[in-house]
């Protein structure tokens, strides 16, 4: 479809030239129309020199452009001075100075071909036919011919200079570039753009022959960026134009402000330059109602004149400080020097060429006879204003003044000229390499290089992206990979001239990022100006957070308040952001990342070690004690009613739940962790095993009713009774090994995210499975509480049943208490650790004080009560039935206690023989039920008495 269009093109004439020039079409002056404004801009063009050998075609914006309200179409209008003829005339300046060394193409002239673009994307891509046209012109008198004139001769293109272009200079904006670099693409012409910067160019897939000098908007955002973050400006709005420039800047701006902490208000706006007034107004409104000082304008100049008017026209031109792009502070109206007085602004590098002023000066409409509009230019110099196009329904911008006398200073030229020559320096190098490598030194152009006439566009594009030459900053120039000029800008602050009453774009700085790497800008603080000598404004919503704090989003999203990392997070330093470390880990001191936490276990040296430890040794020293009482007053009443076999191996179980605090509390390791999980029922068990096994005893001695054929209740021996608790403690020591076997002791590590260390325990700490081995204890304490209900009527001696009762009873409590807490999720392994130790010894300190205090009491303060009397005295109570009876014996009755042989029969002390109770006033009126019992019984009990 390409090919046909090209065709068409070429047979029709059309865009913007004549036919072919032995191609006349004959018509009476009468009969034609009159030419428009737009047709004699365009038709016009410079070729120079006439004999070149080569040329280099170019695009430039001589004149302006403004679409016509009534086609829609763009129309050229007035003639622009200092983007267009300078720029012109530094093009013809430079390929002088080509031609004029020797050295460089030695006998080969360069020349250029330039047309009007009229800074128009439309009007630029019909003239770029142009260079298609002349192509295909050489191509068919070369090569293979498919076109001839209707008297058979060769037809030639505009004179036949366009078949000699291999590159094209330009454009300047970049949507004028991309129509151009999307068409000679086509026929494979390397082009060369001086002042498109947009980053969509970049793209080598899509522009593969595009290159420029200048550096990309890419860059050019990173330097907006950077200044922004040397004066601290966070927060910031944005304006771009709604073309490929503006867009291609914001999308650079806004993708790359994060690396900067910089931040752009939302949302951004977004103007071109045919938009209604109205459009505007809405803009500057959103603009004022933002909290931010800073506006970044990444626009074309008509978009950013007219904003700034409009700001000017709202009465607010001290409210915002102006960051620009190249793209419209190179030429300020004067009529809006106010408002944008103090506004900092990114150039590509400004530089002088030398001798350009003396050429430019020298320059007169009778003198330079090869430039066809500087007879234009000169009229307008020292007219009041422009020519504008009275075309009807030519739009005009309001907010863009007519151009004066005093706004045309020729002088000084364009910072941005330079660009210009390094274009055509770019190119006569490049053929300058390919001559050398085709030509052998042959002072021509010879046919290796020519190939017929007509030079391989990819061939010296090759030679293009490897030119390297000396610039006019004295340093070496070379295209980037994406084909653009290094980064190099001038920062410009836009100050009053004191001594001129005047405005002007004043460097204070540069901007360097030509390796890449460390990109370096130095601004000069003495010339740095604001308005009317003020400070330059604060531009931010969020205060600046500190090393180891998040930024907290607030409802505009540039905005945000400080928020501190949690003790268990980590700073990431690349985001910005608090990120949680695992549970088994903590951020370093300097929160920049996450470490292994220490690992701990409890010891000796902690302080709930220390407690339990403490009330462990209070209770084996009490224990000892008590043994020790018990030792020395082994065969007085009260110990032997206690029966001391039982009371022994009770004291040892005692005696082992205190000792247990020692294991509980020693560092993790399997065999720690063994006897932890062995001991802690097997103490508990022994205890209350031989509890047991008494309390059960004295109960069928006492409680059995025996008939006068009954015999002694049996397996009452001591011996028996060790047998028997060793029976009992058994099944605790098979389910334990059971245990073991089946559940090898282990330890491992746990971490808890509100601790900064790491516990290890003993395995099944933190499965609670260390209650298995409680179970057969609490059934041991249920019989027991049993029997002692049972055993409540005994003689005093043997009465253990409140004591018994109250001991089961704290037990219970204890372990109500400790069960929760060893199962709460809320508390740490080390608390339950010790928790465990302390309930032991809290255990034992109540059988302690229920079961042997009171008998150490009787035995060490109480002797008078360590007697067989008292020992078999039955306690007389109101709530039993013999208290009953007993009061209603009236006051004069008296009934002393019985007594009962504990060592056999015999006389003692002239008493009568122990076989028959002592004789008494009104024994056998004696209350009790007790008494009655062992009267009726009192020889089939008197061998298991014996043994109390």
């Amino acid at each position: 479809m390409l090919l046909f269009f090209i065709v068409a093109m070429v047979l029709s004439g059309g865009g913007g030239g004549g036919g072919g020039s032995r191609e006349v079409a004959a018509h009476s002056p009468a009969a034609a129309p009159k030419e428009t404004q737009t047709e004699a801009a365009l038709r016009k063009m410079v070729v120079y020199p006439k004999d070149a050998t080569l040329y280099l075609g170019a695009l430039f914006p001589i004149h302006n452009s403004e679409m016509d309200m009534t086609t829609g179409e763009d129309v050229c209008t007035y003639l622009q001075k200092r983007e267009g003829i300078e720029a012109l005339e530094a093009l013809l300046f430079a390929v002088d100075e080509v031609n004029a060394d020797e050295a460089l193409l030695p006998g080969i002239t360069l020349g250029v071909i330039v047309l009007d673009s009229c800074n128009s994307p439309s009007l630029a891509l019909n003239q770029s036919l142009g260079f298609i046209k002349g192509f295909l012109a050489g191509q068919n008198q070369y090569h293979e011919r498919e076109f001839t004139c209707t008297d058979g001769s060769t037809p030639v293109y505009r004179g036949g200079q366009f078949d000699k272009v291999v590159g094209v200079i330009g454009g300047q904006r970049s949507s004028v570039s991309v129509q151009i670099a999307s068409v000679l693409r086509v026929i494979q012409l390397p082009q060369i753009s001086y002042l498109s910067t947009s980053a969509s160019l970049d793209n080598q897939q899509r522009y593969p022959f595009f290159l420029r000098t200048v550096p990309s908007d890419a860059t050019q955002a990173q330097a907006i960026l950077r200044i922004m973050s040397e004066f601290s400006w966070t927060h910031a709005g944005v304006v771009y134009s709604a073309e490929e420039y503006g867009v291609g800047g914001y999308r650079e701006l806004s993708s790359r402000a994060n690396q900067y902490n910089v931040c752009f208000a939302s949302p951004a706006h977004k103007l071109a330059a045919h938009d209604s007034d109205d459009a505007y107004k809405r803009v500057v409104k959103e603009l004022l109602k933002g909290d931010f000082k800073v506006v970044v304008v990444f626009a074309i100049r008509e978009v950013a004149v007219r904003l700034l008017n409009m700001v000017k026209l709202s009465g607010h031109q001290d409210t915002f400080m102006w960051l620009g792009s190249d793209g419209w502070t190179y030429d300020t109206p004067m009529s809006l020097s106010a408002v944008a007085e103090g506004a900092l602004a990114i150039q590509p590098l400004a530089k002088n060429m030398p001798g350009f002023d003396e050429y430019f000066t020298s320059l007169a409409p009778d003198t330079n006879t090869r430039n066809p509009w500087f007879q234009e230019y000169w009229q307008l110099r020292d007219s009041l204003e422009p020519a504008r196009s009275q075309r009807p329904g030519a739009r005009s911008l309001e907010s863009e003044p007519k151009p004066s006398q005093a706004s045309f200073k020729p002088y000084p030229h364009e910072p941005w000229l330079h660009f210009v020559r390094g274009a055509v320096m770019a190119f006569a190098h490049a053929l300058h390499s390919m001559w050398e490598e085709e030509c052998g030194g042959e002072e021509r152009l010879c046919e290796a290089m020519a190939h017929g006439g007509h030079l391989h566009g990819h061939h010296l594009l090759q030679h293009l992206r490897d030119v390297s030459f000396t610039d006019l900053s004295n340093e070496t120039f070379r295209f980037t990979a994406a084909g653009s000029g290094p980064a190099r800008y001038t920062v410009f602050n836009y100050q009053k001239v004191q001594d001129y009453d005047d405005y002007e774009w004043i460097p204070v700085g540069s901007y360097f990022n030509i390796t890449g790497k460390a990109p370096q800008l130095n601004l000069t603080a003495a010339p740095l100006k604001y308005r009317r000598g003020s400070d330059f404004p604060e531009s931010s919503c969020g205060i600046p957070c500190g090393p180891t704090q998040e930024r907290v989003p607030a409802q505009d999203s540039c905005c945000w308040s400080c928020k501190d990392c949690r003790h268990d997070q980590y700073y990431n330093t690349t985001e910005g952001r608090c990120h949680d470390c695992s549970e088994c880990m903590l951020p370093d001191p300097g929160r920049q990342r996450c470490v292994p936490k220490e690992e701990k276990s409890i010891d000796y040296r902690s302080r709930w070690s220390i407690t339990s430890l403490a009330l462990a040794s209070l209770g084996i020293f009490s224990t000892v004690l008590v043994g020790i009482i018990f030792w020395v007053h082994l065969e007085t009443p009260v110990i032997k009613a206690a029966s001391r076999e039982l009371s022994y191996i009770l004291l040892g179980g005692i005696l082992l739940s205190f000792l247990m605090s020692f294991i509980i509390v020693a560092p993790p390791n399997k065999i720690s962790c063994g006897l932890t999980r062995f001991f802690l029922g097997f103490s508990y068990s022994v205890c209350y095993a031989a509890v047991l096994t008494k309390i059960s005893r004295i109960s069928r001695i006492f409680n059995s009713t025996h008939s006068k054929n009954s015999h002694k209740a049996r397996y009452t021996s001591p011996w028996s009774q060790v047998v028997i608790v060793v029976m009992l403690v058994s099944v605790e020591v098979v389910i334990n090994v059971c245990w073991l076997v089946l559940r090898p002791p282990s330890t491992k590590t746990l971490c808890y995210p509100t601790t900064d260390y790491k516990v290890r325990i003993c395995g099944g700490l933190d499965d609670y499975s260390y209650i298995v081995g409680l179970i057969y204890p609490l059934i041991l304490v249920i019989f027991c509480t049993i029997y002692a209900i049972k055993t409540r009527k005994c003689p005093d001696g043997f009465n253990e049943a409140r004591y018994i009762t109250f001991t089961n009873y704290t037990t219970c409590i204890i372990w109500l208490i400790f069960v929760p807490l060893y199962l709460s999720a809320g508390v740490t392994d080390d608390i339950r650790v010790v928790t465990l130790a302390l309930s032991l010894s809290l255990g034992g300190f109540v059988q302690l004080g229920c079961l042997f205090f009171p008998k150490v009491h009787v035995v060490l303060f109480k002797p008078e009560k360590n007697t067989r009397d008292a020992v078999m005295s039955v306690a007389r109570h109101s709530s039993t039935r013999g208290d009953s009876v007993y009061k209603k014996q009236g006051p004069d009755h008296h009934s002393a206690p019985a007594v009962f042989v504990l060592n056999g029969g015999g006389h003692q002390n002239g008493a009568p023989p122990l076989s028959s109770p002592v004789p008494h006033p009104g024994l056998r009126d004696s209350p009790g039920r007790v008494n009655q019992v062992y009267m009726s019984t009192i020889h089939s009990q008197q061998e298991d008495m014996d043994y109390l």
